[in-house]
């Protein structure tokens, strides 16, 4: 379901830069004084559009992770598996809940760390093109 909604994502934002990239560079090239300030703001949109998959998976690994440790059965029940799953019970559980937690915690901080170097990128950017 996540692959088949970020594929329709992509494809959506792909179709939008192709049909509205003359007029997104007509705004651009339209007020000199104001080229760098808008070059920013795309860089931060971009940045922005970028991590929020990230963290929305992030979020998603997170409350899994819970959801198996409060449960204590890997996977919890009502989750629907590809193929046949062997069923973790108890401390085994418990483990993969954490490491699910712990994936979560890394996969956040990858992406406010991807985020702030290209919000700093761009910032530095638009003060020597100024």
């Amino acid at each position: 379901m996540f692959v088949v909604v970020g594929a329709l994502a992509g494809l959506l934002l792909m179709v939008a830069v192709e049909r509205y990239r003359l007029p997104l560079q007509d705004w651009l090239l339209s007020d000199p004084a104001q080229f760098a300030r808008r070059i920013v703001l795309l860089a931060h949109l971009a940045a922005a559009l970028l991590t929020a998959p990230l963290l929305g998976f992030a979020f998603y690994l997170w409350s899994f992770g819970v959801q198996v440790m409060r449960m204590q059965r890997y996977p919890p029940p009502g989750c629907r598996v590809i193929r046949d799953t062997p069923i973790l019970q108890g401390p085994a559980a418990q483990t993969h809940g954490h490491r699910l937690k712990m994936l979560a915690v890394g996969l956040g901080i990858a992406g406010v760390a991807f985020w702030a170097m290209c919000w700093r990128l761009a910032t530095a950017l638009g003060e020597q093109a100024i």
